[in-house]
Formats: structure tokens, sequence, C-alpha cells
């Protein structure tokens, strides 16, 4: 069950990250970049898989020092009051205090978007935590990679994160869609925030009734 759910918020975590700063530019970078559109996309992908496959690894590391204590007999327990916590979060709009990077990327990477900046770039938005990160997504997805029922699923979770959140920028579909979803408002939210956020509650709740009842 759990290794289940790490693998859908990871998707979800990475396809969440486009509603931020970083994932616009990473859009507007490919929309605009004078090299290979395909090359550029194929790099990016490339580099941010890696990029999620280092901080899996990292996670993979702490997973397994954690099944050597007596914690691993309460992660459900861990993981419920921590998934209401990110509800709470939201629903008040402080998801900003949990830990966050706030790396902001270079205007030059934006303006000369070449193979070195894709590379760059990719490896660091696949990382996930150097970053700003819209909502609580990225952190259930780290919270369920820490106590996944391996270390090795830690470090796939990590390469799916990278891999889907260096796909959906890179998909002309995905990127009409985004901007389509920017033009249009919901209770003072852009219609992208709007689902993102619909779609962390339905997973969050679902999750812990989910690990309740079975």
């Amino acid at each position: 069950m759990l290794t289940l759910l790490l693998f859908l918020f990871a998707a979800s975590a990475a396809v969440a990250s486009v509603d931020t700063t970083c994932g616009l530019n990473v859009l507007g970078s490919l929309d605009n970049t004078k090299v290979n559109k395909a090359s550029y996309a194929l790099v990016y992908v490339l580099s941010c898989t890696l990029g999620g496959a280092v901080t899996g690894l990292a996670i993979g590391g702490i997973n397994y020092l954690l099944s050597l204590t007596p914690l691993n007999t309460s992660y459900n327990a861990i993981i419920i009051i921590m998934f209401a916590v990110f509800i709470l979060l939201e629903l008040f709009n402080k998801s900003g205090l949990l830990p966050a990077g706030n790396f902001i990327v270079p205007s030059e990477w934006i303006r000369q978007a070449g193979y070195r900046s894709a590379a760059l770039w990719g490896h660091i938005l696949g990382m996930g935590f150097i970053t700003l990160q819209a909502g609580v997504l990225f952190h259930a997805y780290v919270l369920l990679s820490i106590f996944a029922p391996a270390w090795w699923l830690s470090l796939l979770a990590g390469i799916c994160f990278g891999f889907v959140r260096g796909t959906v920028f890179s998909l002309p579909l995905i990127r009409s869609v985004v901007h389509m979803l920017l033009e249009k408002r919901w209770l003072k939210r852009t219609l992208l925030s709007a689902v993102r956020l619909v779609v962390s509650y339905v997973l969050l709740t679902g999750s812990i009734l989910w690990i309740l009842l079975s």
C-alpha cells in the first residue's frame, strides 16, 4: 500500500511543480531556446531524472537507517498525522512554513537556453528540495519515501519524480494546457493553483482513509 502511495505522490508532486516560478520559467525556456528543441528537452529530461535519483538515493540512506530502529512499527501513524497537518497547512495557506529551497534560476539561463542550462536546470529541479515547491505534495512524497518498505524504493521514487517532472515540462501539449489554466482564475487563484489544491486534498484525504481502513 505505501509503495503505491509513494509512486502516486512522487508523480503528483512532479506534475504539481509546474505551478511554481521555476516551473513556468522552464516552460518559457523550452519555447524560446535557439537549439534543437527535441534535443534540449532530452537533455533536460535526462538531467532531471538524474537529479531525482540523487535525492532518492539520499532519502534511501535515511530510510535504511530508520529501518534499523523500532520506529518502523509506527510508520502508518506518523504518516496519518503528518498528512492531516499537510491538509491544514493547505487549508490555511501556510504550506510555506514547510522546509523548502529558495534557489532562483539565473535570468541568463532563460535568455540563453542551451544544452548547458538544460543540464544544470534539469539536475537542480530534479533534486526537488533546492527550489521552492508548490503546496505540500512534494513534502508528502518525501515523507512516504523516508518510510518506504525498502531503501531502493526511495531511489526508484526519486527517479520517477525526476523523470515525470522533466517530461511534463517538455511536452508541448502540457505547456499549452498550463498556459490555458494560468489565464483563468477561480476564487482569487489561477485555475492552475486551484486544480493543484483540489488534487492535493483528494490525495491526502484519500490516503488517510485508505491507511485507516487497511
